[in-house]
């Protein structure tokens, strides 16, 4: 008889530890090149990212960009049983997205354009999700990601293209306001004459900066407790006229508070508190829109059948 010579034995590794082993494996693997993604922004970012934080404690027109990513991590944190759920399958395509990012950020850096090198961060945030996890976690996470959109500084040419319209509507409001009022009036572009002072609607007096705050505000309020687009949209457009007529009700009670109690009563305290109140009156009326069209949507759905 002769012998038989057998094939070598395929070797796999075999046993109950075997696939938690590959496991770990991947895990380690996934979480040393996500902390050199992380460490290489660091780098990037460190000093863009230092100046964008000064700037919302220096410009009264962003302060609220602080809560901004706050909040987007609560919403991440809220979206964590869900998230944990889905397996992470990385695309290709971020890498795509992350070198779009890149090529905004060193546009802006060409060109010292300071809202694109602080935007270009959320497209390669977008891009890690994407290469790292895939699309699927992409899509619970991507409006956190998109509101944190809401905490860059709009470019000058863009903010002051906003708030000359709503500087030069605010006077005309508040002039005609007054006049129907019977209170004597006399409008010189943005400057309100009256007889006992004249009031300059300047930047601060504009609205814009109620305008940005409540837009980011409206915006996390509605995608969060209101159902369908139309809604949405409704109710985030709401936010401008009733920061235009808010604003334009502050310069009203300012001439008159001049004109019925004296000028040194219009100014100091007053004009600085009175943005305050601009602000809980115009969020008291998003309040009150916001009810509406959850009393209109429940109203619909009781006749659905």
């Amino acid at each position: 008889m002769g012998d038989t010579i057998s094939e070598p034995a395929e070797l796999t590794p075999e046993g109950p530890g075997s696939e938690a082993l590959v496991g770990r494996g991947h895990n380690l693997w996934a979480g040393l090149v996500a902390f050199i993604f992380v460490a290489l922004l660091a780098a990037l970012y460190s000093g863009i990212l230092r100046d964008l934080a000064w700037q919302w404690w220096d410009d009264s027109n962003y302060t609220h960009g602080f809560l901004v990513p706050i909040f987007s991590g609560v919403l991440v944190w809220q979206r964590r049983k869900q998230l944990t759920a889905l397996p992470a399958e990385g695309s290709w395509i971020g890498l795509l997205v992350l070198l779009l990012g890149i090529g905004i950020l060193l546009l802006g850096d060409i060109g010292s354009e300071n809202f694109l090198m602080r935007s270009s961060l959320i497209v390669i945030l977008v891009g890690l999700v994407l290469f790292l996890l895939g699309p699927r976690v992409l899509r619970v996470v991507a409006f956190p990601l998109l509101f944190l959109i809401f905490m860059v500084p709009l470019p000058s040419t863009i903010f002051y293209a906003v708030a000359l319209p709503l500087q030069t509507l605010a006077a005309r409001n508040a002039a005609w306001t007054l006049d129907a009022l019977g209170v004597p009036v006399l409008l010189d572009g943005n400057v309100i004459h009256l007889s006992k002072q004249s009031l300059g609607v300047a930047e601060a007096c504009s609205g814009i900066r109620s305008l940005i705050s409540l837009l980011s505000v409206s915006v996390g309020w509605a995608v969060l407790t209101l159902s369908g687009f139309w809604a949405v949209a409704i109710f985030v457009a709401a936010v401008v006229p009733i920061t235009i007529v808010a604003n334009a009700g502050r310069v009203v009670v300012t001439g008159l508070i001049g004109q019925w109690f004296g000028v040194e009563y219009a100014q100091g305290f007053f004009h600085t508190f009175s943005s305050w109140l601009v602000f809980v009156f115009a969020f008291l009326c998003l309040l009150g829109v916001h009810s509406t069209i959850r009393l209109v949507q429940a109203r619909r759905g009781k006749r659905t059948p």
